[in-house]
């Protein structure tokens, strides 16, 4: 689960989610009802790094929703479904300018349940939710439980914007059923058990029982295109921070964070802006284009960038299979790829050919 510092698939899954919008029934469930109907539906998502919580939403095909953000950097990633021991599933796609993504069970299972989907867009505030999630205890996570927490809608749709490290969200649920790390890309449920929203985020500091959900309405179009590879707005960069956002060090484990603030430091001290890279997946398009953790972007397409929103923006308005031009500084003194001494603040340019 990201913190905030403000107030504020194949054919027959785009059937099965087709079919997961129904018309609203008269009967509400109560919470305990709620948890016993989609609790086997929302999953553990376990990677090298880190946890957090998912969705099967077609049963069928074994496909299951979760965060971009919880699987941002993983190679290799399991999930726990009640009971049954951690199982592997593999990445079909994923888009951190939605902070959604799709995984698949990579061997059948039997028995399973999947969500119904709601419509988001029939919330009102003051409507009661329920979330369910694997929130992190601190101790073993093969043994963490689902937990269950009830909460209202405070505003139904509202746009989450404001951070220069996170992506812009058009279109999310500010709830207030309590969020805690680990459960991002677990199920915000109306009271017929049916999936309206994604959970995200939540506000962090003084600010208490501000939650954030993606919307259902917004989410379910993005699937297809996720289950089927398409991935254009990934080029393979993972984390980025921005070098003037003032939660820089934040982002890293405490014994880089000493490092992290001298590099900020020299890079501002030399007036130079761009965000930081801080890992590159394998066999991807930045990885291919030699670009690697630790790299800083300061420009793409010839345009300044500063914030991962700008970058999103020039990511969302490319073409598929497009050569993208990055352009960035050196943070390390030494060779480049061609064997020239290179300093601190030095240029860099490449091209990396985005997804089709």
């Amino acid at each position: 689960m990201r913190p905030i510092a403000r107030i504020c698939v194949a054919t027959a899954s785009a059937v099965a989610l087709s079919a997961g919008f129904t018309a609203p029934t008269a009967t509400a469930d109560d919470p305990k009802e709620i948890f016993e109907k989609v609790a086997p539906a929302t999953v553990q998502v376990v990677g090298s790094v880190s946890s957090g919580t998912g969705i099967i939403y077609d049963a069928e095909q074994g496909l299951i929703l979760t965060n971009a953000h919880v699987v941002a950097g993983e190679t290799a990633l399991k999930v726990r479904i009640g009971d049954r021991g951690p199982v592997p599933v593999r990445l079909l796609g994923s888009d951190p300018c939605e902070d959604l993504a799709v995984l698949k069970l990579s061997t059948p299972e039997e028995d399973l349940k999947q969500v119904e989907f709601g419509d988001s867009r029939e919330l009102k505030q003051g409507d009661e939710v329920t979330a369910i999630g694997y929130p992190s205890a601190g101790g073993d996570v093969g043994s963490q439980k689902a937990v269950l927490t009830n909460g209202v809608v405070q505003v139904p749709d509202v746009a989450e914007t404001g951070n220069l490290s996170q992506p812009d969200l058009p279109s999310t649920i500010q709830h207030s059923a309590t969020l805690n790390a680990g459960n991002s890309g677990g199920p915000l449920l109306n009271d017929r058990a049916q999936l309206v929203g994604i959970n995200d985020s939540y506000a962090a500091g003084d600010i208490r029982d501000q939650n954030f959900a993606i919307s259902s309405s917004h989410a379910e179009p993005i699937l297809q295109g996720l289950a089927d590879g398409k991935s254009k707005n990934n080029p393979g960069w993972q984390t980025l921070v921005a070098l003037s956002d003032p939660n820089f060090v934040d982002y890293f484990t405490a014994d880089l964070q000493a490092d992290a603030q001298a590099l900020q430091k020299n890079l501002v001290d030399k007036q130079i802006d761009g965000l930081y890279v801080g890992s590159v997946d394998s066999n991807s398009p930045a990885s291919a284009a030699e670009l690697v953790a630790g790299d800083v972007i300061t420009h793409l397409k010839d345009t300044p960038v500063t914030s991962v929103p700008q970058v999103c923006n020039i990511l969302q308005s490319s073409a598929p299979g497009e050569k993208l031009k990055v352009s960035g500084v050196f943070t390390e003194d030494g060779k480049d790829v061609n064997g020239q001494p290179v300093k601190v603040g030095d240029p860099w340019s490449i091209n990396i050919k985005l997804s089709e």
